[in-house]
């Protein structure tokens, strides 16, 4: 039992041709390449951005957490505070104080470099 499936098939010297083929051209198959290509070279930049930015905020956390447990221990502890570096999150964290000289105010800062090449600072000071 023989069935039609739609192509037939011819020959002719040494060629041989596929007659109403439904496959895809050579063109056709290299232009979807390429535009999948280009659409990849444009987007994965953008990805590697956000990436980038997305670990400059949680540094950012970091940085605000480590500034509020030293004004913390400060107020409530009393303890000596001296300048330090802490590392944390493959980011190196620089601490530093300064006292007011009109009371016992103090003003801390966090400086450090984040992942997007970005130089940060925040500041917070407290009252003893």
């Amino acid at each position: 039992m023989i069935t039609d499936i739609g192509w037939s098939c011819s020959w002719e010297g040494e060629d041989f041709t596929l007659n109403n083929s439904k496959g895809f051209s050579l063109i056709e198959v290299m232009t979807s390449l390429m535009i999948l290509s280009l659409t990849s070279m444009a987007i994965l930049p953008a990805l590697n951005q956000v990436y980038e930015e997305r670990m400059a905020i949680l540094q950012e956390k970091q940085g605000i957490n480590i500034l509020e447990k030293m004004l913390t221990e400060w107020t409530y502890d009393g303890d000596f505070l001296y300048e330090e570096e802490i590392n944390d999150l493959e980011t190196m964290y620089r601490v530093s104080y300064t006292f007011a000289d009109s009371g016992p105010d103090l003003k801390v800062c966090v400086t450090w470099q984040g992942r997007n090449q970005r130089l940060y600072e925040r500041c917070a000071s407290a009252k003893k």
